[in-house]
């Protein structure tokens, strides 16, 4: 688990990286502030500078309530318009009626046995 904590994959930091740059611009096109932000959603500039950077140190509800002030939603999630239909979801599942059931579903390990101590 500490390689992760350490290493944040490229592809992920480019896509956070177009993002940033995307906030900022929308942010900038609508002549919002950062300070008219924080009153509006009560997201710090601190974290605001964070997010137009990039940067993957950023609490998702934060990240959220940007994009959703900015209008971004649509734009930066738009490949998850009509997923179900599209058998993304599903197809990850084995069974016929995964749509409904697919968020109750976990994965469990196996218990250890006393002989493997």
């Amino acid at each position: 688990m500490t390689f992760m904590v350490e290493f944040f994959p490229v592809g992920c930091a480019d896509t956070l990286g177009k993002i940033g740059l995307l906030v900022k611009a929308r942010r900038l096109a609508l002549g919002v502030r950062q300070a008219d932000l924080k009153e509006a959603i009560g997201v710090s500039p601190h974290v605001l500078r964070k997010i137009e950077s990039g940067s993957e140190l950023v609490d998702l509800r934060s990240f959220m309530l940007v994009l959703w002030r900015l209008g971004l939603s649509d734009v930066v999630f738009t490949s998850l318009d009509d997923l179900e239909k599209r058998s993304q979801i599903t197809r990850f599942a084995q069974d016929d009626d995964a749509a409904v059931g697919i968020a109750a579903k976990r994965v469990r390990l196996a218990k250890p046995k006393p002989e493997a101590f």
